[in-house]
């Protein structure tokens, strides 16, 4: 039987982040105990071997940011008698006293003050001056003392000691195993409790988890600090040799080309032109080879570049990256002689509002003051409103558990919801629902999910929003065959479809029709994902206009 989902504590427990850890750590032990080593096993045990307040004190340091810890700051009115908790943690191998410590790791324990009289103590003759700023400290410090020492040595007379968590990695790796991610922690407990957050409930079972090999869950890890050391300005040489050159499935293999993608912008940002061209040119990334072919039409001859625009045209399918291609299909052919057809674009249908301008206001604000009267409601909705509308309608199979969509109890939609199979996979589901847009049924389950469902927390709603007026105001006025045309199209590439809407939605009830209005402000122009979707409207008769504001 799946397993419920409730199952933060109760935060009326003054150790309810000790009960959160047990249920995360157990959850992991049960699904992923087949991924942990003998080593990290064997922490598992003496982490439950120590008495609970021993172990809630491990968990208060392990929800704290960093490794090292000053004993004098790890004050809890629930935990009593601290020191005594410390040894015990200590003589389980949890934490390690007194460890040793560079320049850097040191300066980010102590306060100015502490640093300055190090500083001085180390060099009595010629100290700093005290008006520098803690990191002027700090960098001074580090340029005169590059080894590691114990924390007793640095400071014999500090006043407290310090201890590291000898049991980070392995916590990193449950919650990675837990959660399927890094950017989500241990707080998600809390706020759900709280009912800050709330999640649908989806069943699940022993078989649902993000990771079927440890060297998957190494890998995650791997990119993940490479990405921590890119952020960090790393040098990117380095960071390139460390790069997984393939990754075991194909998410990983996903987010293993985003980050190569990364490293090849920052090269050419940093003008390391040949190194960007080599990680463009190894990835298939979508993006990575539209920066290639860019890369080509700067640095190589057009003939070699048109050349390779055709390969790639004919190779892409998604209609902002083919827009970008035919441009640069156009300047090289001109340049290599050869007749290229102009790409040939609809005009859109422009209307220009002259408004007073106003600093206070949004654009897009004045523009629905001006349009709003007695019988014309506009609204503000960018991508929430067809984004939301298709979400409330597909909800059954966005939810669905589907092996390898859901996880842990705390996530906001599946982890596939943007893989090009994602539909394929529910194509029974999506169909039944989609179906109700022939028969009228679909007014009624969307309004029927908006009610029973909001406030849970959906990939695709941003519920402030999408107020229920504005729902029954779309779904009475907008024609069905308007709603299936535009839910198709998301459909197609969800990923890059679900932006790039018009701004506003206006609702003539008098007439009982509406528009949707894609507003640009003097100095502004509609981007590429923008311009389609105006297409798109077109070919499909959906009302929409470009307005352009021009200020007295």
């Amino acid at each position: 039987m799946p397993e419920p989902t409730s199952i933060q504590a109760d935060l009326n427990d003054p150790l309810y982040y000790l009960r959160n850890a047990h249920t995360l750590i157990n959850w992991v032990s049960q699904r992923h105990g087949d991924l942990l080593d003998q080593h990290e096993c064997d922490q598992l045990q003496r982490f439950r071997s120590v008495p609970e307040p021993a172990q809630a004190l491990l968990i208060r340091m392990v929800m704290r940011r960093g490794e090292y810890f000053r004993t004098d700051q790890l004050e809890y009115a629930e935990l009593p008698d601290i020191n005594r908790l410390l040894g015990l943690l200590a003589d389980a191998e949890l934490i390690q006293p007194d460890p040793q410590l560079n320049t850097n790791e040191l300066g980010s324990l102590l306060r100015k003050a502490e640093l300055w009289q190090l500083c001085a103590t180390l060099a009595p003759d010629s100290p700093p001056s005290r008006s520098l700023r803690k990191q002027e400290l700090q960098d001074w410090l580090s340029s005169h003392y590059e080894d590691r020492r114990l924390f007793s040595h640095w400071l014999p007379d500090a006043g407290f000691e310090v201890v590291a968590l000898n049991i980070s990695p392995l916590m990193q790796r449950l919650r990675l195993m837990f959660f399927g991610n890094l950017h989500q922690d241990w707080s998600e407990f809390v706020v759900t409790e709280l009912g800050h957050q709330r999640y649908e409930p989806v069943p699940l079972d022993a078989g649902s988890r993000a990771f079927q090999q440890r060297d998957e869950v190494d890998a995650y890890l791997q990119l993940a600090d490479l990405q921590q050391q890119l952020d960090s300005g790393a040098d990117l040489t380095d960071l390139v040799s460390q790069l997984p050159h393939y990754c075991p499935n194909d998410w990983l293999e996903h987010r293993r080309r985003k980050l190569a993608f990364a490293l090849g912008h920052a090269a050419e940002r940093s003008g390391e032109v040949t190194l960007a061209r080599q990680l463009y040119a190894s990835n298939p990334h979508r993006d990575a080879q539209l920066r290639h072919l860019r890369l080509q039409e700067l640095n190589d001859t057009p003939e070699d570049t048109f050349a390779n625009a055709q390969q790639l045209l004919d190779e892409v399918k998604q209609p902002e990256a083919r827009l970008r291609i035919e441009r640069i299909l156009q300047r090289t052919g001109k340049k290599a002689g050869h007749k290229v057809a102009g790409i040939k674009r609809p005009s859109l249908q422009e209307q220009t509002l002259i408004l007073p301008a106003d600093e206070n206001l949004r654009v897009e604000r004045l523009v629905i003051d001006a349009l709003s009267d007695d019988h014309q409601q506009a609204w503000h909705v960018e991508n929430r409103l067809f984004n939301g509308l298709f979400a409330l309608l597909l909800w059954p199979a966005l939810y669905s558990p589907e092996q390898g969509a859901f996880f842990h109890p705390f996530q906001a939609g599946p982890a596939d919801l943007y893989r090009p199979d994602f539909f394929q996979r529910r194509e029974a589901l999506v169909e039944m629902q989609l179906a109700q847009l022939k028969t009228g049924e679909y007014r009624q389950t969307i309004v029927q999910y908006y009610r029973q469902k909001q406030g849970i927390r959906c990939s695709l709603i941003h519920w402030p929003s999408l107020p229920l007026e504005l729902v029954t105001q779309a779904l009475e006025l907008i024609p069905a065959v308007h709603l299936e045309a535009v839910f198709r199209h998301l459909m197609l590439d969800l990923r890059h479809h679900r932006r790039g809407m018009p701004d506003l939605i206006c609702f003539d009830t008098r007439q009982h029709e509406y528009r949707l209005i894609e507003v640009k402000g003097p100095g502004d122009r509609l981007q590429d994902h923008q311009r389609l979707w105006m297409e798109f409207f077109m070919r499909q008769g959906i009302p929409a206009s470009l307005c352009l504001v021009e200020h007295h």
